[in-house]
């Protein structure tokens, strides 16, 4: 990586620490490894993406998610979905997948038919009906296995993305 990269990189990376420190953080009290750890939240996960305009088309228009974050330096782009049921929650990072390495993780997931990403829905074959009728691809309808049901879907941009409704 050559020094005008790392800085940009760097630079990127100290924009999402500033964009996710919009929301106050939850005052705690650690008195123990245990409750310290608790006390830990999922706030970002990333999804690697061939095109991030079309996984942003994608990812909100066919799963219904909402953009968070997206702003630019140079050519490095910081874009965040999350769920509109809640907006402060975790957040969905739409990274390119310009690195060699993510690359080659993105195609054999896809190959070995892995979701990079599931997401819990309390009514899967609504929500199969739904984004079927926007276009969405799926590889697996709406199915019953232990404890779930679930779909898997290609989001048009490298990945299968599994959807989960949980038995009750």
């Amino acid at each position: 990586m050559n020094p005008m990269t790392k800085i940009a990189s760097a630079l990127l990376l100290t924009l999402a620490v500033a964009a996710c420190s919009k929301s106050k953080p939850e005052a705690t009290t650690p008195t123990a490894t245990a409750q310290t750890s608790a006390g830990m939240k999922i706030k970002h996960a990333s999804v690697y993406v061939d095109d991030q305009e079309k996984a942003l088309r994608f990812y909100t228009e066919v799963l219904g998610f909402v953009k968070k974050d997206d702003f630019s330096n140079g050519g490095f782009r910081w874009l965040t979905v999350t769920s509109p049921a809640d907006p402060d929650g975790a957040e969905l990072q739409l990274a390119q997948n310009d690195n060699p390495a993510a690359k080659a993780y993105q195609q054999a997931m896809f190959e070995q038919s892995q979701p990079a990403a599931m997401f819990y829905t309390s009514d899967v074959q609504a929500d199969y009906e739904r984004m079927k009728a926007q276009g969405a691809e799926f590889t697996m309808p709406p199915t019953d296995v232990t404890m779930s049901k679930i779909a898997v879907l290609k989001d048009t941009c490298g990945n299968l993305i599994q959807v989960t409704q949980l038995k009750r």
